[in-house]
């Protein structure tokens, strides 16, 4: 099958739900996410490595999910109903952090860190596509995706806290749990009610593929051509390349932020803060992304978000004070409030309903996994030679570069004839997930 079919999905669309129950799923999600991130890098390092291999090790992970989150998104896109899919990921995903508590040396957490991320890599792009299935219009989605910002942020205290009496593994005691809970809360709660079968009908029990037919699917999805199947369009790929570019300049200020509040002074109270008041602002805008969005469309809502991460990294590199990058970290919330939501948002008005998830893999997982593996490895070099300020200021420089090519491509006609009157990636309140969403419609 064609990667992006000009035809709309068979059947009537899954009625839509409450944001309440994706909204508990991304508590857990996101809230895993607060346990982990913020403290990954200093845990790594209290295991005896160098910043080098901290930094190859980060890299790694991000590698082994640039190739991971197609290939789970073409077995969800196959299989139909992701919550199976979404259980063994976050068990497979379990047993890695298990072994990546315990890992010692290079080589073994090499190989935690790589089964780690081949696990949890089509997670979030798994329940993005479900949730903006659930919550019916696509402008809705941040109001579910809002309460794992604050979820992060009580998390990642609360982790904080814990590693103060256990040291830097207590982390995993509440990573491990919090993974399972993902996957329990997926299965629970991400069933799309009413939903059709394949066939038009409803309730009737369908026949699966079998294991084979998903290996063939998955191996599909990695392949270039149905990578490029679905970038194909002019709006896509320059999207696409405009994601990469941000991506990569978000890579370098986030592996080296926490370094930069530390040489000037930070504690870790500060160091915390730093990450969690993005996530507090993010909460507010992502509840208000579809008032934003009807008045504007996605598509200046991300171009704003992109200049607003440029905004954050430009003050983190020329001011002197830990204070003023944490406020500056302000800045960084509007940017993945916007950013994020907006890019889930319109990609899913951008491609057919039956290749949401490889497309949600392609655009939230390949783009930030190569950002990643880029921004951690370059920024290191940049970083090291001519030290921190330059490199935030050359991440400023990307990001701004990444909006003025999202705008070129998807935002300054996004109010053109034909578009509507919310841009080409908005939908009218009618519209429901697979109405449409194939390129060439609403004007795109």
């Amino acid at each position: 099958m064609d990667p992006i079919d000009q035809t709309p999905a068979s059947g009537p669309a899954p009625r839509p739900t409450s944001v309440l129950r994706p909204a508990i799923v991304y508590a857990f999600l996101f809230g895993a996410l607060g346990t982990y991130l913020p403290y990954i890098g200093p845990y790594l390092a209290s295991t005896g490595l160098d910043l080098g291999s901290v930094g190859a090790l980060i890299a790694l992970f991000a590698a082994v999910s640039l190739v991971a989150a197609p290939a789970w998104g073409a077995l969800a896109d196959s299989y139909g109903d992701v919550r199976r899919l979404l259980i063994v990921a976050t068990v497979l995903s379990a047993g890695s952090i298990g072994l990546l508590a315990i890992a010692r040396g290079p080589l073994s957490l090499a190989l935690a860190m790589a089964m780690l991320s081949a696990a949890w890599a089509g997670v979030i792009p798994m329940v993005d596509s479900r949730a903006v299935q659930m919550v019916g219009h696509r402008d809705r989605f941040g109001q579910a995706r809002a309460p794992g910002s604050g979820a992060f942020v009580v998390l990642a205290f609360a982790s904080g806290a814990l590693i103060g009496r256990t040291g830097l593994g207590g982390m995993f005691i509440l990573f491990g749990p919090l993974v399972i809970l993902v996957g329990l809360s997926s299965w629970l709660l991400l069933r799309l009610p009413g939903a059709a079968a394949p066939d038009g009908t409803a309730g009737r029990p369908q026949r699966r593929p079998g294991f084979s037919s998903f290996a063939d699917r998955a191996l599909a999805g990695l392949s270039p051509g149905a990578i490029l199947g679905i970038l194909r369009t002019p709006r896509l790929g320059a999207f696409f390349v405009a994601s990469v570019v941000v991506w990569t300049a978000h890579g370098a200020l986030q592996g080296f932020i926490s370094l930069r509040v530390q040489d000037l002074g930070g504690d870790a109270t500060m160091v915390a803060a730093t990450w969690s008041l993005g996530a507090l602002i993010e909460v507010p805008l992502m509840y208000a992304f579809p008032a934003l969005a009807r008045r504007l469309g996605p598509e200046p809502l991300i171009v704003i978000g992109g200049f607003a991460f440029a905004a954050r990294a430009l003050i983190s590199g020329i001011v002197e004070s830990p204070g003023l990058i944490v406020a500056a970290s302000a800045f960084g919330g509007i940017g993945f409030a916007f950013f994020y939501v907006g890019t889930v948002t319109w990609v899913a008005g951008s491609v057919d309903r039956r290749i949401q998830a490889t497309a949600q893999g392609i655009f939230t997982g390949t783009a930030n996994g190569i950002g990643v593996i880029v921004g951690s490895i370059v920024g290191g070099a940049i970083g090291g030679a001519f030290g921190l300020r330059i490199l935030f200021v050359l991440a400023a420089t990307g990001y701004a570069l990444g909006a003025l090519i999202a705008w070129v491509g998807i935002g300054r006609d996004s109010r053109r004839p034909g578009a509507g009157p919310r841009g080409a990636g908005a939908v009218s309140a009618d519209d429901r997930p697979g109405a449409g969403d194939r390129p060439g419609a609403g004007g795109r």
